[in-house]
């Protein structure tokens, strides 16, 4: 991409222009600013162009009529270094994600419905820290002691080294748990509403928080020691495979339609709504819990939609706050973006055009 300056106003902001232009590039770019992640797999560090040593990138957040300097300088030399700014002061990842929250929405958002479990725990737990940012160093932290505990199983360290790791794991395990359960009954609590004017037609999907281990259904004050009791039980079978099997990073989330999972009624156009459903419920359960919603970014925001679903998904995001949603079918979108913005992309490059998309 070309290096610019763009400014995002309020209601929706259409950016078009034909397929390899840039439209995802650019989408990319803003999801990487607020959330330090893409809405596409694949490593960090294909975001950086090919030949580059490094990038950065800057905006300017109003915040109840404050203005939030916020930066990102990334060097590639290998790995990915990232130094993060809040003006002239250096941020640790959890203060910086605190700052510029945004929803991300796209075609790969099919993995929610179809994808494996590792793709719904993401979406959980990214919901859960901007729900709560606090939980962030939560997650950080288990995840290390999963890794401390995975090579405790390949050398076979002494029982005291186990019931160490392990308490920690189970400590912040249950942590995890209790949070992603908030988030789910935030999520069921918005799903119908966010659905219903999309024109979901048939049940109502059911949400689930699944363990394979069985202790998720614990009550909370029980859960540490069953998540210890699991832990311990399972050291011997573990050995064998080199890798802990008990644990919040092995539950899912499942959704099922009428008693039957969803990933084997729905169609692609039902799974994409189910998808685009979950993702704004979790955008107004963060607009219910911190007082302002999130910047929403849609990449082909009219793939496996109708025109009917296309135009009430545009009044939903309307009515919601900032959205830059990319489409390469101009002659279906501009039609329907009533009083939107429309960015015109080309080789890298975002011309702003006149309302109606005209040349300005």
């Amino acid at each position: 991409m070309t290096a610019q300056q763009l400014d995002v106003g309020p209601g929706l902001t259409a950016v078009v222009g034909a397929n390899g232009s840039g439209k995802t590039n650019l989408l990319e770019a803003v999801a990487v600013l607020g959330n330090l992640a893409s809405f596409r797999p694949g490593p960090a560090a294909a975001w950086v162009r090919h030949g580059a040593p490094a990038f950065t990138l800057a905006g300017v957040i109003d915040r109840g009529g404050t203005r939030v300097e916020i930066r990102q300088d990334v060097r590639h030399a290998g790995t990915l270094a990232r130094a993060l700014f809040r003006g002239a002061r250096r941020l640790g990842a959890a203060e910086y994600l605190d700052l510029f929250p945004v929803t991300t929405l796209s075609g790969h958002d099919r993995a929610l419905v179809w994808g494996a479990p590792e793709d719904r725990r993401r979406f959980l737990d990214r919901l859960c820290f901007q729900m709560r940012p606090e939980a962030l160093p939560v997650l950080q932290r288990y995840r290390r002691a999963v890794r401390h505990r995975n090579a405790l199983l390949a050398r076979w360290g002494p029982p005291e080294e186990f019931d160490a790791f392990e308490h920690d794991l189970a400590v912040l395990g249950a942590e995890i748990v209790r949070l992603r359960l908030a988030a789910l009954a935030g999520l069921e609590r918005h799903l119908g509403e966010e659905l219903e004017p999309l024109g979901w037609s048939i049940a109502h999907p059911v949400l689930r928080y699944t363990a394979p281990d069985g202790v998720a259904v614990a009550e909370p004050a029980t859960l540490v020691a069953r998540l210890r009791a699991a832990l311990a039980a399972s050291r011997r079978l573990e050995r064998g495979r080199g890798h802990t099997a008990v644990g919040p990073h092995r539950h899912d989330l499942q959704f099922s339609v009428q008693g039957v999972p969803a990933r084997d009624v729905l169609s692609a156009g039902q799974g994409k709504l189910l998808a685009t459903g979950l993702k704004l419920a979790a955008m107004a359960v963060v607009g219910r819990e911190r007082g302002r919603r999130p910047l929403v970014v849609f990449d082909d925001v009219d793939a496996e939609l109708d025109a009917a679903v296309l135009q009430r998904l545009l009044e939903r995001l309307r009515d919601g706050g900032q959205a830059l949603l990319s489409s390469a079918h101009e002659e279906m979108m501009l039609p329907r973006l009533v009083g939107g913005a429309v960015w015109r992309m080309n080789a890298g490059v975002v011309n702003v055009m006149a309302p109606g998309g005209k040349e300005a």
